[in-house]
């Protein structure tokens, strides 16, 4: 592959797991609110079993644990380093590494397996999402569900550093649901002005936002940019923004 491809682009970023980008996914508002909004529906959705398609962290895990106690959790992640420190971390799940870029194999020990698949903020680092929707298909059985969150807007230049590949409105992501095997339930958008907002400012000067708020440890001055963004959110648009949520069904 490419040093180009989105796969190699993606391990590079995401397998270092900088300080920043530790700090980044437990406290800046919009990860934050991603895993609110997860929490909430996957809880109305009450399913006894769950795989988290691009676990990273396990952070989002981690939240529906808490929630799901007694439900079969598992992961999978492309990266291996990440995938191994959740396993010795959260011993009350299971994790596989997998590129869900690639067709899972066959036979797969995970087929058909899980009611719910959770994807956050992964479909946009794919060359090619139809793949992740693809493997989502095989891990659920029937009639279960899969729930995703992207981006919609423009691709900016900070995320392009962090491997993002395009970005979907309401409309190109139910379509592409539909035409890959699912039943478009639920696709709104959120975040409208604030999480909009923090976008356009975090691009003013790309290169810097990055090095404040994905390299470093955050320190005064961006735990205090934290906060006050995690409740400027709280006025958000449910129905407007550059935050994309979907559920969709198995059939």
């Amino acid at each position: 592959m490419s040093g180009n491809d989105s796969t190699s682009v993606n391990r590079e970023y995401y397998e270092r797991m900088s300080p920043g980008q530790r700090d980044y996914w437990s406290k800046m508002a919009a990860p934050v609110h991603r895993v609110e909004t997860f929490v909430a529906e996957v809880k109305q959705l009450a399913p006894g079993s769950l795989v988290d398609m691009g676990c990273g962290n396990g952070i989002l895990l981690g939240a529906l644990h808490a929630v799901l106690p007694s439900a079969e959790l598992a992961g999978l992640d492309l990266a291996r380093p990440l995938v191994e420190e959740n396993a010795r971390l959260m011993p009350w799940a299971k994790f596989l590494a997998r590129n869900l870029q690639e067709p899972f194999e066959t036979p797969f020990e995970w087929e058909a397996r899980f009611d719910l698949a959770t994807a956050s903020e992964v479909i946009e680092h794919l060359d090619q999402p139809e793949r992740l929707l693809e493997n989502a298909r095989r891990l659920l059985k029937s009639g279960g569900r899969l729930m995703l969150s992207t981006q919609s807007g423009p691709v900016r230049e900070t995320e392009q550093l962090v491997g993002h590949r395009r970005h979907f409105s309401a409309e190109q992501m139910k379509t592409l649901l539909e035409n890959n095997g699912f039943v478009a339930e639920r696709v709104w958008n959120t975040g409208f002005p604030f999480h909009d907002l923090s976008k356009w400012y975090a691009n003013l000067e790309p290169e810097k936002s990055m090095d404040e708020f994905g390299e470093r440890a955050y320190g005064l001055k961006q735990n205090a940019v934290c906060a006050a963004l995690r409740l400027a959110f709280r006025f958000n648009s449910n129905g407007r923004g550059a935050q994309l949520f979907a559920i969709a069904r198995r059939p």
